[in-house]
């Protein structure tokens, strides 16, 4: 993506995260309602025009895909959608691109917190290779190409039980969706990005007492704008910690005085 949907995309996968960062989310219920808004969309090119169409009224593009949504999926899913499309997309497929973008990202925390993203990372790497040295898959592919979401369906029977759910999923997503990229291609790029996401910064958080969702989504989006990259944060209770927090990136130990005066020297200089 460029220009305006470069930094749209920024801000909607920012405000996501903060959902996704809650102990509590549903991610991969999220991810799936995510990828089946997708589907309904692409399916459709009046539906498409209207949530991309950055001429159109937000209060409009929000209520439609709420009328589509409202008591479908989960509260979070749709906030997310209502979010992706009240912003502007330079193209009407980046709505699309950007609606994937953040169903992957879902399951790639979901991996995260699990302990499990290095080998989502390496069996998504493989599923791509098998794609491309498998003549026979090859050529079932092929022969859907007008049927893409059958692919997930015959990925899903070879592969269920052998490679870890979620980088089954997300290459079932990755081949279901109509694309004039190759299936392999697809795979791997998503493969190359758990790659990135697993060399992103690691905070510890410690703090007398459990923090709320909204304190933990302002402390992801502070700590995302100090250090230019997502942070992963895990949180740990510490009774020594008192009436404050103790943040430690890498090198770097903060508390949260110190923090609240980067964030600000930080906005000083933006402005």
């Amino acid at each position: 993506m460029r220009g305006t949907s470069s930094a749209s995309l920024r801000e909607v996968v920012r405000d996501a995260e903060g959902t996704f960062r809650d102990p509590g989310a549903p991610l991969e219920r999220i991810a799936d309602e995510l990828f089946a808004t997708l589907g309904v969309i692409d399916s459709s090119n009046r539906l498409v025009r209207l949530v991309s169409d950055g001429g159109m009224p937000v209060d409009v593009r929000r209520a439609a895909v709420g009328d589509l949504l409202e008591g479908r999926v989960d509260g979070a899913t749709l906030r997310i959608v209502q979010d992706v499309v009240a912003h502007r997309w330079s193209e009407q497929e980046d709505v699309l691109d950007a609606l994937e973008r953040l169903g992957v990202l879902a399951l790639l925390e979901r991996a995260d917190r699990d302990g499990d993203l290095e080998r989502v990372e390496e069996d998504l790497f493989s599923i791509s290779r098998l794609i491309t040295t498998t003549p026979g898959l090859s050529a079932a592919f092929d022969a859907t190409r007008d049927r893409p979401a059958e692919r997930g369906g015959i990925l899903r029977r070879l592969l269920d039980g052998r490679v870890a759910p979620v980088a089954l999923a997300l290459a079932s997503q990755a081949v279901s969706r109509r694309s004039e990229a190759k299936p392999s291609r697809r795979v791997l790029d998503l493969a190359e990005f758990a790659s990135e996401r697993r060399r992103r910064l690691l905070a510890v958080v410690g703090s007398s007492r459990p923090l709320s969702a909204a304190q933990r989504a302002r402390l992801g989006s502070i700590l995302d704008g100090i250090y230019g990259r997502p942070v992963q944060m895990n949180f740990e209770i510490t009774p020594d910690v008192i009436g404050g927090l103790r943040i430690q990136v890498g090198d770097d130990l903060y508390d949260a005085t110190v923090l609240a005066r980067l964030h600000q020297a930080r906005e000083r200089l933006a402005s």
